[in-house]
C-alpha cells in the first residue's frame, strides 16, 4: 500500500472520530446567543459589495449542536408558512453580496473558531469561525500553510473562502478551495450532520446523493462546455466536478454555494509546505498583445504565482502607496500599460534562483523590460502595491463616484486575454466609465474594477447594461463570469443567460434537493431577478 493511501485512510480515519458519519443532534435549545438589538445588527447590513441587506437577528451558536436545532426547528417553521431563514456571515469580505440577508444571520465567529493541525498529514480541522489568519498562525508553526491565498486573507474568515471557493496568488499552482478541502462537516435542511468526502461510487447512499449523481451523470458534459475553457470557475453549481475517476464527491457542490445548500460547520484542509525560498520578477508590458507571450513564457519554467496589475492601479498606488511604490519604480517602466509578476519557489535555492533566472533570460531576449528583485523590503513593497490593488480603486475616487464590483471576477482563456482586454476597453470607453484592473492573470482572472457615477440618473441601467455586454463576450471567448467571488446579488440574476435555461433548471434543482424549503441563504444563485439587484442597491 502506497505512502499517499496511507495518509488519505488516516486523515479519513481521524475525520470519522471528529465527524460522526450522519447523525440527528436532540438538544430542545439554543444555547448560543442571539441579538436583536439595531448596534449589533448594523454592521451585518453591509459587506464589501453595493448592496444594503437588513437583518432582523443574528445567531451566535456555540456549536454544531446549536446549528443542528435551530436548522431543525426553523425547517418545520418554514413548512408551516415561517418566513424566517439563515445566511452565515464570516469575515464580511465578500464583493457579491453572498452574506447579506433580510432574516437572519448565523455568525460562527465568536465560538467555532477551533484550528487543529496535523504535521503529520499536513492536514487543519477548522471550525467554520475561524479567520485565515487563524489557520495561517497555526500552519505555520509546522512549516505548513492553507494554500488558497486570497488578497483578503488577513480579514476573510475561511467559511467565507469555502463559501465563494476563493483562491489567490498561490492558485496558479495549488488551485483554488475546493482543491484543498478533503471533506466537510454540513448540517443539512432536516438538521441532521453529515460527512462529505471522496467516495467510491458504489459507496453513494440514497437522497441527496443519490439525486446529485444522477443530475451528474446526465449533465456533467453540457455544464463543463458551458463554464468555459478555464481553470476555475465559481459560478453557479459546480455539478461537473462531483465525478472524477470513478470517485464522488460533493464538496465541489458545497464550495461556492455561499451557503444555500447547507450550513458548513467543519472541514478538513490539504496543507503544504511552506516556500522557503523565493525569487520575484517584475516585467513591464507595453501592449495588450504581449500578455499571452509573457504569460506563456512564465509558465515553461513552474512558476508559483503569475499576478497583474494595471497602469491606472499604479498611478493610483503613486499617489497613496508612495513609500511602496518607490521601491517599486526602479523595477519598471512607468510608462508601461501593465506591469506583471512572477515568483518562483523550488526545493533548494539554487534550483529557485535558476528558474528565475532562465524566464528572465528568455522575456529579455523577447525584448521585454524584466526585473529581478532580490531586495526583501523590496519584494514586499511590490506585493504591497498588488494586494492592495482594490482598495486603491475603492477608495480613493472624486465625490460622488464609486468603485461598483460587478464584473471584478471575470476569467477568460489566458489565450483569450489579448481581444478581451482590448474589446473591453472599448466597451469602457464608450460607456465613459473609469476603470483599473488586476488579477490572477496566469489563469485568465482579471479584476475589473469599474468607477461609476452614482449621481446618474440611469446608474443601474448602466450597472446591469455593462455587465450584459461583457458577459456577452465573456461567453463568446469561452470564458466565465465567476472565477472565485461567486454570484451572491450581483451575479445571480445572470446566471440563466450565460448557461441556458436548461442548466439553469438544473442549478434549481440542486438547490430543491438540498433545501426544498428554501431555509439557506435565499436570494442567491436561483430564483434571482434584476429587481432584486435594483431594490437592494445602495451606492
Amino acid at each position: 500500500m502506497s505512502t499517499v493511501v496511507i495518509v488519505t485512510l488516516f486523515i479519513f480515519f481521524i475525520s470519522y472520530l471528529i465527524f460522526p458519519q450522519k447523525s440527528l443532534f436532540t438538544n430542545n435549545k439554543f444555547e448560543g446567543e442571539v441579538a436583536t438589538d439595531l448596534k449589533t445588527l448594523t454592521p451585518y447590513a453591509r459587506d464589501i459589495s453595493v448592496f444594503t441587506k437588513s437583518p432582523t437577528k443574528v445567531y451566535f451558536p456555540r456549536n454544531v449542536s446549536d446549528l443542528a436545532f435551530l436548522v431543525k426547528q426553523l425547517a418545520d417553521l418554514r413548512m408551516q408558512g415561517g418566513k424566517e431563514t439563515l445566511t452565515v456571515r464570516a469575515g464580511g469580505t465578500c464583493m457579491s453580496g453572498g452574506g447579506l440577508t433580510n432574516s437572519s444571520v448565523v455568525d460562527m465567529t465568536r465560538h467555532m473558531t477551533r484550528v487543529s493541525v496535523d504535521p503529520n498529514s499536513r492536514t487543519a480541522t477548522v471550525e467554520m469561525g475561524a479567520y485565515f489568519r487563524d489557520i495561517e498562525k497555526a500552519a505555520s508553526e509546522y512549516g505548513l500553510m492553507f494554500a488558497p491565498y486570497p488578497s483578503s486573507r488577513l480579514i476573510c474568515g475561511i467559511g467565507g473562502m469555502i463559501g465563494n471557493n476563493a483562491s489567490g496568488e498561490k492558485s496558479v499552482r495549488f488551485g483554488a478551495t475546493s482543491d484543498n478541502v478533503l471533506s466537510l462537516e454540513v448540517v443539512l435542511a432536516d438538521g441532521s450532520v453529515s460527512i462529505i468526502n471522496s467516495k467510491d461510487l458504489v459507496e453513494v447512499e440514497g437522497g441527496p446523493e443519490l439525486a446529485i449523481l444522477k443530475l451528474a451523470q446526465a449533465n456533467t458534459g453540457k455544464l463543463t462546455k458551458a463554464t468555459g475553457e478555464v481553470r476555475k470557475a465559481a459560478s453557479g453549481y459546480r455539478l461537473e466536478k462531483v465525478l472524477a475517476e470513478e470517485k464522488f464527491t460533493t464538496v465541489p457542490l458545497f464550495c461556492g454555494a455561499q451557503g444555500t445548500l447547507g450550513i458548513v460547520t467543519k472541514a478538513v484542509l490539504k496543507l503544504v509546505p511552506v516556500p522557503r525560498h523565493l525569487s520575484l520578477l517584475v516585467i513591464s508590458a507595453e501592449r495588450l498583445e504581449d500578455i499571452p507571450v509573457i504569460v506563456k513564457e512564465i509558465f515553461n519554467h513552474n512558476p508559483e504565482a503569475i499576478e497583474t496589475f494595471d497602469t491606472f492601479t499604479f498611478a493610483k498606488a503613486r499617489q497613496y502607496l508612495k513609500e511602496h511604490t518607490d521601491r517599486l519604480i526602479p523595477y519598471v517602466d512607468p510608462e508601461a500599460r501593465l506591469f506583471i509578476l512572477a515568483e518562483f519557489s523550488e526545493e533548494t535555492e539554487e534550483m529557485t534562483l535558476e528558474r528565475a533566472q532562465n524566464c528572465l533570460n528568455n522575456l529579455k531576449n523577447y525584448g521585454y523590460k524584466v526585473r529581478q528583485v532580490s531586495d526583501l523590503a523590496d519584494n514586499a513593497s511590490i506585493w504591497e502595491v498588488r494586494r492592495n490593488s482594490f482598495l486603491l480603486m475603492r477608495d480613493h475616487n472624486p465625490e460622488g463616484f464609486r468603485a461598483v464590483p460587478c464584473i471584478e471576477d471575470v476569467i477568460v482563456p489566458v489565450e483569450g486575454l489579448t481581444e478581451f482586454i482590448a474589446e473591453l476597453n472599448s466597451i469602457l470607453v464608450r460607456r465613459g466609465i473609469n476603470y483599473g484592473f488586476h488579477g490572477h492573470i496566469g489563469e485568465g482572472s482579471l479584476r475589473i474594477v469599474p468607477v461609476f457615477d452614482t449621481k446618474s440618473p440611469n446608474l443601474v441601467d448602466e450597472i446591469t447594461g455593462l455587465m450584459e455586454e461583457v458577459f456577452t463576450l465573456i461567453k463568446r471567448l469561452k470564458g466565465n463570469i465567476s472565477a472565485d467571488h461567486s454570484d451572491g446579488i450581483i451575479r445571480s440574476p445572470f446566471l440563466s443567460k450565460f448557461y441556458g435555461d436548461d442548466l439553469y433548471a438544473v442549478f434549481a434543482e440542486i438547490k430543491k434537493i438540498y433545501d426544498p424549503y428554501n431555509l439557506f441563504n435565499p436570494g442567491k444563485k436561483v430564483g434571482v431577478t434584476i429587481d432584486d439587484l435594483k431594490k437592494y442597491l445602495d451606492v
